[in-house]
C-alpha cells in the first residue's frame, strides 16, 4: 500500500516525469518537464525516498517530454528533451555528476510531440524517432557524438503523443509502436524495423480506441514484451498481448480512472507481478490496477487523490530500497511532484 511521503515544488506546468539515475550514484533520480516554464527540474534521489531540492535547466520552448540515454557514447547518461514550440529536440550531454553541458539543438519538422530513443540500424549508436502533430514520424540517425543526421519520414495516419521501441518479432531489429490518437483514424501502429534504420509499412491494432499513452511490459511473464495503453474512449485501459512474431492479440479491456492520460508499470505489491498505475487527468487522481496471479486484475482499483489536481504525468521506481515500486506524480496546477512510498504490506 502506498502513502504520500513528500511534496516537492518544480517548474510551472509539469507535464512529463522520468525516473533515471542521472549522477550514477545508484539511486533513482527524477526529471520533471515543465511546459509553461520551458525548463526541466532535476531532483536527485537520496535513496531513502527523499530528494534534493530541484535544480532547473532552461530548454527550448514548450517542452513535452524527456528521454535518457548515452547519446555520445561516453558511458554517462544524457537527456533528450522535445520542444514543441521551437520545432526541435535538444540533447543535454551529461557530465556524470548530475550536471549537464550546453544543449545541442536538433531541428525537426513542424510541432514535434515525442522522441523515442533506440538503435534502429544496429551500429551501437542511439537514434531517435520523432512524432509530429501532422501525422508523420521522422527518423534521426545518431552519429555517436551527441548529434543526429536526417533519416526517413513515415506517415503515421494520426498524431502520436506516445510510443515505445522494442524488438517485437525477435529478429534482432528494433521496432516501434505508436499510440495514434485522432478520433477518425486512431490505433496502435506497429512499425517493424529492417535493421538499417528503415521500417516496414505499419500494422494497426486497437482501431478506433483513441490510444493516448502506451507502455511496454511483459505482463504475462512469457518473455515477450506486451503493450498497455490508456484510451480517450470510455476511460479504459487496454492490453495487447504479444505473440512474439510482431503481431498482437485482440485488445483486453480493464478499467482505469477518469481521463487516463499517462501510465507506468511496476511491482506495486509484494507478489512480484507487474501491475499498472495510471494518472487520471480529469479525476485529479492516480489509480493502482493490481494484477492477480491468473493474469486478470483486482478490482476495485485503489485510487489516490492528488492535492493539486490536473494529473498529467506519472513515473515509478524504488526510491527507498523497499524492493517494491514507488510512485511520483505531478500536479500541473500546483506545480509540484508528489512522492508516494510503499508500506511493507498491501491489503
Amino acid at each position: 500500500m502506498l502513502y504520500k511521503f513528500d511534496v516537492m515544488p518544480v517548474g510551472k506546468g509539469p507535464s512529463y516525469l522520468l525516473t533515471h539515475d542521472l549522477n550514477q550514484d545508484g539511486e533513482p533520480d527524477l526529471v520533471s518537464v515543465n511546459s509553461k516554464d520551458s525548463n526541466i527540474s532535476l531532483l536527485y534521489g537520496k535513496g531513502d525516498g527523499t530528494f534534493h531540492n530541484a535544480r532547473h535547466i532552461q530548454v527550448a520552448s514548450e517542452p513535452t517530454m524527456v528521454a535518457a540515454g548515452d547519446i555520445n557514447r561516453d558511458g554517462i547518461p544524457d537527456l533528450v528533451v522535445n520542444s514543441r514550440g521551437a520545432q526541435m529536440f535538444v540533447v543535454l550531454p551529461g557530465n556524470g555528476d548530475g550536471s549537464f553541458r550546453k544543449p545541442i539543438p536538433i531541428k525537426t519538422g513542424k510541432v514535434p510531440l515525442n522522441v523515442i530513443l533506440a538503435d534502429f540500424n544496429n551500429d551501437e549508436k542511439l537514434d531517435a524517432a520523432v512524432t509530429l502533430t501532422f501525422d508523420e514520424m521522422e527518423i534521426y540517425m545518431g552519429t555517436g557524438d551527441g548529434y543526429f543526421r536526417n533519416g526517413d519520414t513515415y506517415m503515421t495516419g494520426s498524431r502520436s503523443f506516445s510510443g515505445v521501441a522494442e524488438d517485437f518479432n525477435g529478429d534482432g531489429n528494433i521496432d516501434l509502436a505508436l499510440a495514434a490518437s485522432s478520433s477518425s483514424a486512431s490505433s496502435i501502429r506497429v512499425f517493424l524495423g529492417n535493421g538499417n534504420g528503415s521500417f516496414q509499412k505499419p500494422k494497426a491494432y486497437a482501431k478506433k480506441l483513441v490510444p493516448l499513452a502506451v507502455i511496454k511490459e511483459d505482463m504475462n511473464e512469457d518473455g515477450k514484451p506486451d503493450l498497455v495503453f490508456a484510451t480517450g474512449k470510455g476511460d479504459n485501459l487496454f492490453m495487447l498481448y504479444s505473440k512474439g512474431d510482431g503481431s498482437f492479440s485482440d485488445p483486453v479491456s480493464f478499467s482505469g480512472g477518469g481521463g487516463p492520460f499517462a501510465l507506468t508499470a511496476g511491482n506495486f505489491n509484494p507478489d512480484k507481478l507487474k501491475d499498472v498505475a495510471v494518472a487520471n487527468s480529469r479525476a485529479s487522481t492516480f489509480s493502482l490496477v493490481v494484477r492477480n496471479k491468473n493474469g486478470t486484475f483486482h478490482y476495485p482499483t485503489r485510487d489516490y487523490v492528488v492535492d493539486g489536481g490536473t494529473v498529467l504525468a506519472i513515473t515509478s521506481g524504488d526510491y527507498n530500497h523497499s524492493g517494491m515500486s514507488d510512485i511520483a506524480v505531478a500536479s500541473n496546477f500546483k506545480n509540484t511532484v508528489e512522492i508516494y512510498l510503499q508500506r511493507r504490506s498491501f491489503n
